[in-house]
């Protein structure tokens, strides 16, 4: 992405996104959908099948060994579908960021499989590179490190960019340049963030709420949650709560709260690209205003070591 180029402005960058991403919104809602919604189809799949059979499994063996591995096969399905989808999602990190080189270089977006083995055909590195995603993550939710962590997450927030298109980085490596990258541009950052965040799940997720209420939806879709919520027992807690003089919880209550939790992380899911592409373009530009950056100063090292 060496030719590409765009005013240091984050407005330009945003707009750019949106440009890149409505002009080949089909191809990343086909490439988002397994991703997406084969996690969803997992999950579900494993809990509906050890949940629905397993009383009737309980009651009918006697070894309780034997019946434990009976359930664990009914979810085995469901949880291989999830492990699937989970990894080509986290595969989209990266080949999102490809896409959108190609995207800049060619105006397409075309031959998944060659953008998912950006990722793929260093596999070991990209799971140790998650590990260490994840571990900071795990880190940063603490209540004590909360701060300094949203902070630090700031600075990181492109390591998938560059672990993208620096390949001969190591792991640690990829996080300090993308601290470098961020350094002196971090509130723009936050900027950008906020604005992704505000317009590319809250207000996407609100209008799509609004729609199924509308439409009556939004109650047929949390009867369907019911069997579960049934099952939670909720008279202690219930009794807790009248106690303190607060609203007791209803079964229908947490079927919402499934629903609205789900349709909340579809969105999330769908809307990965543009938030991928619009990290990607911020990417470029800091990397070269960084480079504009570095010209006079090997200049001037130059001169002195004549």
């Amino acid at each position: 992405m060496s030719k590409y180029e765009i005013k240091n402005s984050i407005w330009a960058v945003l707009a750019e996104s949106i440009k890149i991403y409505f002009t080949n919104i089909d191809k990343f809602l086909v490439y988002m959908l397994f991703p997406v919604f084969g996690q969803i189809i997992g999950i579900t799949l494993a809990f509906g099948l050890s949940l629905g059979f397993g009383e009737r499994i309980a009651q009918r063996v006697d070894n309780v060994s034997h019946a434990l591995l009976l359930i664990i096969l009914l979810a085995l399905p469901g949880l291989l579908i999830f492990a699937k989808a989970f990894w080509d999602f986290m595969v989209a990190y990266v080949a999102l960021n490809s896409m959108t080189e190609g995207a800049v270089s060619t105006g397409k977006v075309y031959d998944f499989q060659s953008h998912n083995e950006v990722a793929t055909r260093r596999t070991l590195k990209y799971v140790l590179f998650l590990a260490s995603v994840g571990i900071l993550s795990g880190l940063a939710s603490n209540v004590l490190l909360m701060i300094p962590g949203i902070i630090l997450w700031i600075y990181f927030i492109l390591v998938y960019q560059v672990f993208t298109f620096e390949q001969d980085l190591g792991v640690v490596d990829c996080f300090k340049r993308s601290f470098a990258l961020v350094r002196g541009n971090w509130l723009r950052t936050v900027i950008i963030l906020v604005i992704l965040w505000f317009f590319s799940i809250h207000i996407i997720s609100l209008g799509v709420s609004v729609v199924f209420d509308y439409l009556n939806l939004t109650d047929k879709i949390c009867s369907l949650f019911n069997f579960v919520t049934n099952m939670i027992p909720l008279d202690f807690t219930n009794k807790v709560l009248t106690y303190f003089h607060y609203p007791i919880i209803t079964p229908d209550m947490i079927s919402k709260s499934i629903f609205y939790a789900i349709l909340s992380s579809v969105i999330m899911g769908l809307t990965l690209p543009i938030r991928s592409i619009c990290w990607t373009l911020w990417y470029v530009n800091l990397s070269d205003l960084n480079r504009k950056k570095d010209v006079p100063i090997r200049k001037k090292r130059v001169k002195a070591e004549e």
